[in-house]
C-alpha cells in the first residue's frame, strides 16, 4: 500500500491541487504525507544576495502553512525546502517514498510543470509509481477533496493482453473498498475481425478473476478504435472512473506502450488522474535509477 506519499510543489495553486489526493490515499492507508519544494538556483542567483535569504524564507513559511492547513492527527504532514533543480530534487527524494503525487501543470503561463518538463521527466524517471494529476484552474479545495474521493469508487485499467500490463491490477488495492468497481478496458483495432473481438474479450474475463476472488465488482470494455489513447480516455470516462491506472509498456518491443505511446498520451489527454506504474523499476538497483541515466 502507499503509506508514504511525495508530493512536490512550487508553491503555485494548480501544483497544490494534489495535496488533497495524497492526502486522501494516506488517510486509507495509515500513512503521511510529505511536501517538497525546489528552488531553482537560477531564480535565487538571479536575484540581490540581500533577498535571497528572505525568498527561502517566504518558500519555507508558505510550506509551512500548507502542511498545517492539511495536517491532522490521522495523516501528519512534513516538509522540506531544497535548493536545486526541481526534478533531480524530487527524483532524489522518491526512493524514500511509496508514491509521487503531483499535478502536470504549475507555476507559469506556459508552466515550468507542463508535461514535457517536469512532472513528464519525472514520470519517466522516478523508481517509484506517479499519480499524475490534470489540476482544475480555480477549484476549491471542497471541491478538489471530492474529486479525489472518486479514485476509490470506480478505476480504470487498461490492459493489452500482456503480463506486463497486467500488472496495473496488482496496484489496484490500494483503491479498492467496499465500494470500488473496477473497469477492465481493452482496445483493439478499428477493423478487428470476430476472432481479435472474442480473444480480447477472454482476455478480460481470466484478468477479471483474482480481482473478482478479492470481492471487487469488475466491468469489462472491449472498444474498437485506432486511436488506443482517446479510446482509453473516452472509456474511463464514460464509465465515471476516477482515476485510470497503467504501466509503462506492454506488449511489443520496443512497444506501442512505451511513454511517448499510449500511457502517455493518456496522461496528457487528460481529465482524470493516472497512476503510472514503471514496470521495469525492480531491475534498479536497490529501487534507485543510476544517476546518469536521470540527466
Amino acid at each position: 500500500m502507499y503509506r508514504n506519499l511525495l508530493v512536490p510543489i512550487d508553491g503555485s495553486t494548480l501544483s497544490e491541487y494534489s495535496v488533497p489526493f495524497a492526502i486522501e490515499i494516506a488517510r486509507r492507508a495509515r500513512g503521511r504525507v510529505h511536501l517538497l519544494r525546489a528552488l531553482p538556483e537560477s531564480i535565487l542567483t538571479d536575484i540581490p544576495v540581500s533577498l535571497q535569504a528572505s525568498s527561502r524564507k517566504l518558500a519555507q513559511t508558505h510550506l509551512e502553512k500548507l502542511a498545517a492547513a492539511y495536517s491532522t492527527p490521522d495523516v501528519p504532514v512534513t516538509t522540506d525546502l531544497r535548493v536545486g533543480f526541481p526534478v533531480e530534487e524530487i527524483l532524489r527524494a522518491s526512493p524514500k517514498f511509496d508514491l509521487v503525487v503531483m499535478t502536470t501543470q504549475g507555476a507559469g503561463a506556459i508552466s515550468r510543470w507542463v508535461l514535457g518538463s517536469v512532472t513528464d521527466k519525472v514520470i519517466r524517471m522516478a523508481p517509484k509509481p506517479v499519480l499524475a494529476i490534470h489540476p482544475r484552474p480555480k477549484a476549491t479545495r471542497a471541491q478538489a477533496e471530492a474529486t479525489a474521493l472518486r479514485m476509490f469508487r470506480d478505476v480504470c485499467v487498461p490492459l493489452d493482453g500482456s503480463a506486463l500490463s497486467e500488472k496495473a491490477i496488482k496496484e489496484l488495492g490500494q483503491f479498492e473498498d467496499g465500494e470500488a468497481t473496477v473497469h477492465l478496458v481493452r482496445v483493439v483495432a478499428r477493423d478487428a475481425g470476430t476472432d481479435a473481438l472474442e480473444m480480447a474479450r477472454d482476455s478480460l474475463l481470466d484478468a477479471a478473476s483474482p480481482v473478482q476472488a478479492r470481492g471487487v465488482r469488475v466491468k469489462s470494455i472491449v472498444k474498437q478504435a485506432d486511436n488506443v489513447a482517446g479510446a482509453i480516455a473516452d472509456a474511463a470516462q464514460k464509465a465515471g472512473c476516477g482515476v485510470i491506472v497503467m504501466v509503462t509498456h506492454g506488449e511489443g518491443g520496443p512497444s506501442r506502450w512505451l511513454l511517448g505511446g499510449v500511457t502517455d498520451k493518456v496522461v496528457r489527454v487528460g481529465p482524470l488522474p493516472v497512476l503510472v506504474i514503471r514496470a521495469g523499476r525492480p531491475l534498479w538497483k536497490d529501487g534507485k535509477r543510476p544517476l546518469t541515466a536521470r540527466r
